[in-house]
């Protein structure tokens, strides 16, 4: 299915992507802690903001290069 715009919001790349993202951001916490004995709040808001970042910009990435292979 050919998409009009490039910049399109697919929810369930998005939220498989997004969870995969967290998956990974929790690992780095578990490690974080683990490794320092400590997690600040300044550590975890900012890691959910880039994973919500990181999680669009893959989504995009996706839903572009699915779009380019049905053309």
């Amino acid at each position: 299915m050919a998409r009009n715009t490039l910049f399109d919001f697919v929810p369930d790349v998005f939220l498989k992507v997004l969870a995969a993202t967290l998956g990974v951001v929790f690992l780095g916490w578990a490690g974080s802690y683990w490794i320092y004995g400590e997690l600040t709040r300044v550590d975890a808001v900012g890691s959910l903001i880039s994973a919500l970042i990181f999680a669009y910009m893959v989504h995009l990435w996706i839903v572009y290069a699915n779009d380019r292979e049905h053309r």
